[in-house]
């Protein structure tokens, strides 16, 4: 595959930039944690006729940011829904933090279809309903502490190293792990990454203290139609999170990809890329 294009846009009062790749139909894609917009490297060398949009989500990167900016799941999803009207697009693929940030823009009705990775909807509610992924999920409560981004940059960012690892087990890219400890290297980004997660923990706090934890199937649903992807093998976030994933959206097809784990995209990109064009072309 050709190396990708780069991407500069304006949106949301911000400045975006990225890689694009390839032509035909434009497909926001929204990168997690730890990571940065060339893992949909190997996904657009499987998608024909479509072309992926890819930024630096904010604060990552040379994407602006800073550690006192709102990360939290409605600031995404305004940078999301903003991103897909600047670049003229109503598709949207999310990974991981992506994902968050697609399910916050899907509420106000930014896109007509959407695919998801990674991370089941109402994951905060889900989050305490199993205990299990209560331990999963350490490094949540480790960004917390004070000296958080300090042990993220540890060692050349050995942490990264070991959340692959533990993530998508069985599963090696060294070079692009090596990508991802850039973009963390760069500027702010390190910090700006560990706020994602301060800001997940204030907010769980706050559902704790004031309200209690909602039921994982309290709200309205979806309306979006939404495709949902997960690694039978994460080991990020557990299986059982998504086996009922399907009642939150009025309609959504979920697959469990066998031989992946949480970098589904790159792990099985030729799996996971049939699924999104046959969603789309639907």
């Amino acid at each position: 595959m050709d190396a990708p294009e780069t991407l500069t846009v304006r949106a949301n009062g911000r400045r975006f930039e990225g890689y694009a790749y390839g032509t035909g139909e434009p497909l926001l894609c929204l990168h997690g944690f730890p990571d940065e917009p060339r893992t949909f490297d190997a996904l657009a060398a499987e998608l024909d006729g479509y072309r992926l949009l890819a930024p630096y989500m904010r604060g990552y990167g040379p994407s602006d940011g800073t550690p006192a900016d709102d990360y939290g799941p409605a600031a995404l999803g305004a940078d999301a829904a903003a991103l897909g009207n600047a670049l003229d697009t109503d598709c949207i693929i999310g990974h991981d933090w992506g994902a968050v940030a697609t399910y916050a823009a899907l509420r106000s009705g930014a896109f007509d279809r959407a695919a998801v990775m990674a991370v089941p909807p109402r994951f905060d509610a889900l989050l305490f309903a199993h205990p299990r992924q209560l331990l999963r999920s350490w490094y949540i409560w480790t960004f917390q502490l004070p000296g958080a981004v300090r042990l993220l940059r540890r060692d050349g960012f050995a942490l990264v190293d070991r959340l692959y690892r533990s993530w998508s087990p069985g599963w090696d890219d060294p070079a692009h792990r090596e990508r991802v400890k850039e973009t963390l290297s760069a500027g702010e980004t390190a910090a700006n990454a560990v706020e994602y997660y301060r800001a997940m923990g204030r907010g769980l706090l706050a559902a704790v203290s004031d309200r209690g934890i909602r039921a994982p199937d309290e709200g309205q649903p979806f309306e979006t139609p939404t495709l949902l992807l997960s690694g039978a093998r994460d080991g990020c976030i557990g299986p059982a999170l998504f086996e009922h994933a399907g009642d939150a959206f009025r309609r959504c097809r979920v697959v469990r990809i066998r031989e992946a784990g949480h970098f589904l995209h790159r792990e099985q990109p030729a799996i996971v890329a049939n699924e999104i064009a046959a969603w789309l072309e639907r």
